[in-house]
């Protein structure tokens, strides 16, 4: 899962390390220099940017150049998230869901992840499929919850995203599949706006 929580940094090892400070703290994360990442982001974070909120939120989630501190964590993945950053969240969706830092609200993390997913972060889709599936914060429908997994699978970086949707259209009956197909043509098409 750390590899969905961290896609920003992997974007940020993408392009040269003087590109911009986000670029140089994700440089610095992965060379394990989290002083220096802290220090990339935290000017970013405090003046807005949302994906510096998100990372500044990994680093105090795992204690990483700073001693964990939850309730930080969680300040940050909410701010991160109020911008808008599906990065953020499908983080914040994560705590609801787990319990982490927040009281457990499957409602609020079904929320999170339907708002990441709409930006078509392929984390969010998968956590979202996982929703429809175990009937956490949603009712219960295996085949909103393959779609959400098909199209989250076709982005080839959730590795259990296609055995979740293979596993459950193998339940289903043809006319269930065949719409589960249609469904996520249309999703796609819209720009993962409107999914249902």
């Amino acid at each position: 899962m750390r590899k969905f929580l961290l896609a920003a940094v992997a974007v940020a090892l993408a392009a040269p390390a003087f590109a911009d400070p986000l670029m140089d703290g994700g440089s610095a994360y992965e060379r394990g220099d989290y002083p220096r990442a802290l220090a990339a982001w935290q000017p970013l974070a405090a003046s807005g940017n949302a994906e510096a909120q998100n990372n500044l939120a990994l680093l105090y989630l795992d204690g990483k150049g700073v001693p964990r501190n939850l309730p930080e964590a969680v300040r940050y993945f909410q701010l991160s998230a109020a911008a808008g950053s599906a990065l953020g969240q499908n983080n914040l969706g994560g705590l609801y869901r787990d319990g982490n830092g927040l009281p457990r609200d499957f409602g609020k993390a079904a929320r999170w992840f339907a708002a990441s997913a709409s930006q078509g972060n392929s984390a969010g889709m998968y956590n979202l499929g996982l929703m429809y599936e175990l009937g956490q914060g949603v009712k219960t429908d295996p085949v909103e919850a393959s779609m959400w997994y098909d199209l989250a699978a076709e982005q080839n970086d959730v590795p259990n995203a296609a055995a979740h949707r293979d596993a459950l259209l193998q339940q289903m009956p043809p006319i269930n599949r065949t719409r589960v197909q249609q469904m996520a043509v249309a999703c796609r098409l819209s720009g993962y706006k409107n999914c249902r």
